[in-house]
């Protein structure tokens, strides 16, 4: 029910709140990762959450073109939608390529000779990370927020109903169901709410 009465910008605020507070919370409790769900070569991960910028141009790209094929939407409103995927792709690119970059180079390997991860790992040394800010932390919340508004857009149109509503809130739920799991399995606290704050700001531009 909170998909149609939370609004996409609502969910910003929210998003933080429940990351940094499960976080801290998570921390404390320590969950030992035995489940499904803490496994990261799970189906879903690597399917879905690895990929969830594609699923997410294509569940945008229908929204917009079923808009315009039912006359709720002009055929020019896919210009701007081109625009905003355009941006979306180069912020996400941008952002996992430079968390990529800040945990392949920003730490300490056992091996005092080598300085970045791919050399220390290859001669059999520990890398040891300062900081591995969460990318599925900024996948899944930027995922959803872009999802979201789009969403919404639809539904004040009378777009929402039928299979692609089906399918966004499940996708939705779905991507929410693994923040959770990356909540209480994976990082420090301060990586995944600098995680959702890099989603949520690409979400606000």
């Amino acid at each position: 029910w909170y998909q149609r009465r939370v609004r996409a910008d609502q969910r910003c605020k929210s998003y933080i709140f429940f990351v940094t507070a499960g976080s801290f919370v998570a921390q404390a409790i320590e969950f030992g990762r035995v489940t499904f769900f803490s496994d990261k070569t799970n189906f879903i991960n690597q399917v879905f959450v690895k990929n969830c910028w594609l699923w997410t141009l294509i569940i945008v790209s229908l929204i917009s073109l079923l808009r315009v094929a039912l006359k709720h939407a002009p055929l020019r409103s896919l210009y701007l939608i081109s625009l905003r995927l355009l941006f979306g792709t180069l912020y996400w690119f941008t952002l996992t390529t430079m968390i990529d970059g800040l945990k392949d180079n920003a730490g300490k390997c056992s091996l005092p000779e080598y300085n970045t991860s791919n050399l220390c790992r290859t001669e059999g040394g520990t890398w040891r990370h300062i900081m591995d800010i969460s990318g599925h932390m900024f996948m899944l919340v930027f995922c959803n927020l872009f999802i979201g508004a789009h969403v919404e857009e639809s539904k004040e149109k009378g777009v929402f109903e039928g299979v692609v509503g089906l399918v966004c809130k499940g996708v939705v739920c779905m991507f929410e169901v693994m923040m959770v799991c990356t909540i209480l399995y994976w990082h420090s606290p301060a990586e995944k709410i600098l995680g959702a704050l890099a989603g949520v700001l690409g979400y606000s531009l």
